[in-house]
């Protein structure tokens, strides 16, 4: 489950990274998806965070 869950996390990063690079023309477009990889990004580190405090690597 947790791997499922950061693998998402990381999908979105990567999407919204891509859009990014798509929308150079559009400030407000940009501003929008640097909050979405930056919110997704916020919830990997709570994440690793419940990953380290199993002590042992998900399944």
């Amino acid at each position: 489950m947790l791997i499922h869950d950061f693998r998402n996390l990381l999908a979105v990063i990567v999407n919204y990274s891509e859009l990014i690079g798509e929308e150079l023309n559009d400030p407000e477009a940009i501003r929008a998806d640097i909050a979405e990889v930056k919110a997704a990004a916020e919830r990997a580190i709570v994440l690793t965070e419940k990953l380290s405090r199993t002590g042992r690597p998900p399944a």
